[in-house]
């Protein structure tokens, strides 16, 4: 199972149910500190910035549901996968699974 925090159109359940065949679950609200969240093009996408947080939720996936969560966010060609750590509203810190766009994307 991977941890994934999601901040855009995979926290749609229109999208979850056309790409994984059932509505994912939200774990945990969280919050990913010193980055900021914009938009290009109407597709969401976040850049480091100190002092900035954008807020989402730890969502669930099957080692598959990875695979077919990079084809959509188009890894490696307009997203990259990085394994960052965010801020859960208990106060507590977990590494996730954070889709980030590539540069010059």
């Amino acid at each position: 199972m991977h941890f994934l925090f999601a901040y855009g159109s995979l926290l749609d359940p229109v999208i979850q149910e056309k790409l994984f065949k059932r509505t994912l679950t939200s774990e945990a609200k969280a919050v990913l500190l010193n980055w900021e969240k914009f938009t290009h093009e109407e597709y969401p996408f976040i850049s480091p910035k100190k002092g900035s947080q954008v807020q989402g939720e730890i969502l669930v996936l099957a080692d598959k549901e990875l695979g077919i969560a990079d084809q959509w966010e188009e890894v490696p060609k307009s997203y990259q996968r990085e394994k960052l750590e965010v801020k859960l509203t208990d106060g507590s810190q977990l590494k996730v699974w954070v889709y980030i766009k590539k540069p010059g994307n």
